[in-house]
């Protein structure tokens, strides 16, 4: 893996941790927030004591959700070890640490068995991955035959975006690297995947961005600063938000959830043979 692969893997991680850019989010890491997870868990059936993989599981609180509200066997797996370390607090302190386990780990190179999951849970992660057909192959490979793919990212329409909708820093903010929602479905199927629902979600993209707008205006108004390593000042952040705002409303940024399935023969797929992780 390139060094900068890793450097962007490692920003995403630090970003997503920071208590500024969750304060920013407003604690919801995606578009529609649990109504989302909720929804795109309803499209796949999750049933109590199936497992469930969270990937790219952040502060856990999808996986945790699983566990609480649908009775899942959940596990999430996330790059940032500090957010390791939150979401396993977080899981102590709700009473479900015997049910919900998270992990270091890297969607790459998953560190669980072949076929050990019912279901993944892959939200607003795959467009800031740079191998994305690796990771989705090693989706393919965690899950058991026939097993469910819950997936929902952000997608961009037409082309590649303006600044500062492009470049590294909007990579990290889910839009830099997105795909086309037939890109996502062509990466899935390539993979063996079979898609069996489609929902897009731009009311859910809008409503997440005005948040992030409010809250920087907010922020203005309150005269904080950002802090020095911020790539963006203030007034630049508040901006690309109304850019962003802008190609949404034009159909060219949305978010979407789509609902896939394993093949039942869990002998090879469209990479070939599956090989084990341990």
């Amino acid at each position: 893996m390139s060094a900068g692969a890793e450097a962007l893997k490692a920003s995403c991680a630090t970003a997503y941790a920071s208590p500024a850019v969750r304060w920013l989010l407003g604690e919801e890491l995606h578009p529609g927030g649990e109504a989302t997870t909720r929804r795109s868990l309803e499209l796949v059936g999750l049933h109590p004591g199936e497992r469930l993989l969270d990937v790219a599981s952040g502060s856990g609180t999808s996986a945790l959700l699983a566990a609480r509200e649908l009775g899942a066997e959940a596990v999430g797996v996330e790059y940032g070890e500090e957010a390791v370390r939150a979401a396993s607090a977080a899981a102590s302190a709700a009473g479900l640490a015997h049910r919900v386990a998270f992990l270091h780990g890297d969607a790459e190179a998953l560190p669980v068995a072949d076929g050990s999951f019912d279901v993944v849970l892959c939200e607003c992660s795959l467009c800031t991955f740079p191998d994305k057909e690796r990771a989705v192959a090693e989706i393919r490979r965690v899950l058991r035959p026939g097993g469910r793919l819950a997936f929902s990212d952000v997608v961009v329409e037409g082309g590649a975006l303006r600044e500062p909708l492009d470049g590294a820093l909007a990579t990290i903010a889910c839009v830099g690297d997105a795909l086309t929602l037939g890109g996502y479905e062509a990466v899935l199927t390539a993979a063996g995947f079979a898609i069996s629902s489609r929902e897009r979600r731009a009311a859910d993209a809008d409503l997440f961005a005005r948040g992030v707008e409010e809250r920087l205006r907010g922020a203005r108004l309150l005269g904080f600063a950002p802090p020095p390593e911020a790539p963006l000042g203030i007034e630049e952040a508040i901006e690309a938000v109304r850019i962003a705002r802008r190609e949404i409303a034009a159909g060219r940024i949305g978010y979407a959830i789509l609902a896939a399935a394993a093949p039942c023969d869990a002998s090879t797929d469209a990479a070939g043979p599956v090989r084990g992780r341990g």
